[in-house]
């Protein structure tokens, strides 16, 4: 299957880890990401339930008159007692600095206090990717999303580290177009075909 997995539009806080917390996209923000989607076909749109995502793709699928349909498993990462935080804001003690650059090296192994458990959060995005896994009925899926779950998917599905995908730019309405398959012993399997920013 062909999966489109963009991140939704700009709410205005690059640098803020808002999972659970759900800010507003800017005004006008989703018709900049339909710009960078204009001439895409879909069979579905899927959607986090989260607004700035929902409303993102809601913009993207009305072009098509297609429904969008809501899946929990696609939500961003809940950031615990960072969350809805500014990274600047986090890191204001040496402490601080080095539980932040140790979340950036390995964030599975050093969560913010109370965040999501990691594994609870690889279970969704494993479990969403297989759900899609499907054979290819020629046109792409678009799943609209956050960075935490598109960076998960790459790393689940291509096999990628975590701490590598911090060299991927995933800025507000970037897209990644996989393809992702299940093997015959049962594995994920993908492959990055193309990145285009907003």
């Amino acid at each position: 299957m062909i999966l489109d997995l963009v991140r939704h539009a700009s709410t205005g806080r690059a640098g803020h880890f808002d999972g659970r917390t759900d800010p507003p996209l800017l005004p006008g923000a989703a018709d900049a990401v339909c710009g960078g989607c204009a001439g895409i076909t879909w069979s579905r749109v899927i959607s986090s339930p989260r607004q700035r995502a929902l409303h993102t793709a809601q913009a993207l699928a009305a072009a098509q008159a297609l429904p969008v349909d809501i899946a929990n498993d696609w939500a961003e990462w809940d950031f615990g007692d960072w969350d809805g935080q500014h990274r600047d804001a986090i890191a204001v003690d040496e402490a601080s600095r080095r539980a932040l650059q140790a979340f950036y090296q390995d964030p599975g192994a050093h969560p913010p206090p109370n965040a999501e458990p990691w594994t609870a959060f690889e279970m969704r995005i494993d479990r969403a990717l297989r759900a899609l896994a499907s054979p290819d009925d020629g046109l792409p899926v678009l799943v609209v999303s956050h960075a935490g779950p598109l960076r998960l998917a790459l790393a689940r599905a291509c096999g990628w580290s975590l701490a590598s995908l911090w060299a991927v730019r995933i800025d507000y309405g970037t897209r990644l177009r996989l393809r992702v398959e299940v093997d015959a012993a049962d594995r994920l399997w993908g492959e990055l075909i193309e990145v285009r920013q907003a």
